[in-house]
């Protein structure tokens, strides 16, 4: 057999080999299918202490429940014999969980612990808002902590409101100004006329007073309350805004800046401003949440043993036992397969790019800064490099030490850009963590080196080309279940050497080159 022979027969066993170890897996998984899709899986444990009093003791708590973004097991409560318990349906569409026992003086522990499956929400605010149903005109009112009716939030609803165009306007000016009130962490009630008058506040006091603001220029409000979870044990819970728009709820968190997003790790528990745990006063009591992420595939309903026991190769060992973080183990998989897309680019389409995985890589980086900021970053950072080398170039310095003050210069600029990102609360600024920076560094070396051995026009070109490969790669690493397909079928990796041999016998004209050759073909 000639080698052409053999390349085929490697191919084709290749393929077959991947394919029928995939086609064992496809059935249970098919049957297992989630379509809820979750971000993020945390197993929450609320935990009390406490001491009975010389009366009927209580503990009482809000419990979360299910809705469209997030996912709530079956609650399993561990207590001692001399403890009752209950669940009960309050107003606002509130569980509470009530533990109570007569014994008296005697020391008790709770445990309630529950799976959180949670997803992130974005919203698109239209600019005008529709009549408000009489139903909801209840969230229109004071209350002890929201004074909305008080002159002073008045006042400050009148000067908030001038020169806005229409609701949406009205409402960003009342978050950004929110927003911008320093945070502190008080933790005893912050009524929204305290914050205005102490110009600093938590999560409570802003919240608050954003629900005045908006109540007092006519827009339905309310407080929100839960826990943002996170791999920690913690005693701090966490309350945020929500505005009704068009009948929809939408959340404002001007804490942590989040207009119309709710992040996929808030854990919503509770509706109105509540408290999330009371209970006898004069009690001795204490707590702590106990929150740990739990690794999953987000679109399947199996847990670690039944994916661990699917059957063929499987790559959720690694991820379960903890032997690669998901997020590294995610970058590794990912890059053959944005690879062989560029690959495929180059060959058959004829896009030239700076190397095969640079593309590729931006694209990862762009998954950290977003999509726009990134394109902006990059080019800025590309043409700042060129500017920095156009002096450099007239004084005939030599490539690699004019290189190395190109690249450091730039580095010392993104530091001092993180640093105002930090500082006045920029979201994009702050992205640029140490892989981000790393990568676009490594891209703009590679346009300074390109400058110097084809010009400055070609460089350009090639840049741009570029960058018509990152945004195909960023929309193919953007799909969320990617990551997971790949750990559960990394024989995809095998299917990518065949089509990768396959591109490498690839002899045929370019795409491109139809373009270009157009008035040949004719």
């Amino acid at each position: 057999m000639n080698s052409k022979t053999n390349l085929r027969i490697t191919v084709i066993l290749i393929t077959v080999i991947a394919i029928t170890s995939i086609g064992f897996k496809l059935k249970p998984i098919i049957n297992n299918y989630d379509n809820f899709n979750p971000d993020e899986v945390y197993k929450v444990n609320y935990t009390y202490f406490f001491k009975s009093g010389d009366k009927n003791t209580f503990v009482k708590t809000f419990i979360p429940k299910n809705n469209f973004r997030q996912r709530i097991s079956e609650g399993n409560t561990q207590k001692d014999s001399a403890l009752h318990f209950k669940k009960k349906e309050e107003e606002n569409e509130n569980i509470r969980a009530i533990w109570n026992t007569t014994n008296k003086n005697q020391y008790h522990s709770v445990n309630y612990e529950f799976i959180f499956e949670g997803k992130d929400k974005n919203y698109i605010i239209p600019k005008t808002f529709i009549t408000i149903p009489d139903a909801y005109k209840k969230y229109l009112e004071p209350t002890l902590n929201i004074q909305s009716d008080d002159e002073s939030i008045s006042e400050l609803a009148k000067r908030l409101v001038r020169e806005t165009k229409n609701d949406k306007e009205v409402i960003k000016n009342i978050f950004d100004y929110v927003s911008g009130i320093p945070s502190a962490p008080i933790i005893t009630l912050t009524d929204a006329l305290t914050t205005i008058r102490q110009n600093k506040a938590s999560c409570n006091g802003k919240s608050r007073l954003f629900v005045a603001l908006s109540r007092n220029l006519g827009y339905p409000a309310r407080i929100k309350g839960g826990i943002i979870a996170e791999n920690s044990n913690k005693r701090t819970s966490h309350v945020w805004a929500e505005v009704l728009i068009n009948e929809t709820w939408i959340p404002f968190d001007t804490l942590n800046n989040h207009f119309a997003y709710i992040p996929s790790n808030y854990l919503e528990i509770y509706q109105g401003d509540e408290f999330l745990i009371t209970h006898t006063p004069g009690i001795q009591f204490d707590y702590t949440y106990q929150i740990e992420e739990v690794n999953h595939i987000a679109f399947l309903k199996m847990n670690s043993e039944e994916i661990r026991n699917l059957s063929g190769i499987s790559l959720w060992g690694l991820v379960e036992g903890g032997i690669m973080p998901k997020k590294s183990l995610n970058l590794l998989l990912l890059l053959p397969l944005g690879g062989l897309l560029v690959a495929f680019l180059r060959n058959v389409v004829g896009v030239k790019t700076f190397g095969i995985f640079l593309p590729v890589l931006i694209a990862f980086s762009m998954l950290h800064i977003g999509f726009i900021s990134g394109i902006i970053l990059f080019v800025g950072l590309i043409l700042l490099v060129g500017l920095i080398s156009y002096p450099f170039d007239k004084i005939g310095l030599l490539y690699t030490p004019k290189l190395v003050v190109s690249l450091t210069i730039m580095v010392g600029l993104m530091i001092i850009a993180t640093t105002i990102g930090l500082k006045y609360k920029i979201t994009w600024l702050t992205t640029l963590t140490f892989f981000p920076t790393i990568i676009l560094t490594i891209a703009a070396e590679r346009f300074s080196r390109a400058t110097v051995e084809d010009g400055y026009k070609m460089a350009i070109d090639k840049l741009f080309q570029t960058l018509l490969a990152t945004t195909i790669c960023f929309g193919l690493l953007s799909w969320k279940a990617l990551p997971s397909i790949l750990i559960i079928f990394p024989e995809i990796i095998l299917l990518i050497i065949s089509s990768a041999i396959l591109l490498g016998r690839y002899i045929g004209i370019r795409w491109v080159e139809f373009y270009r050759f157009k008035p040949l073909f004719s």
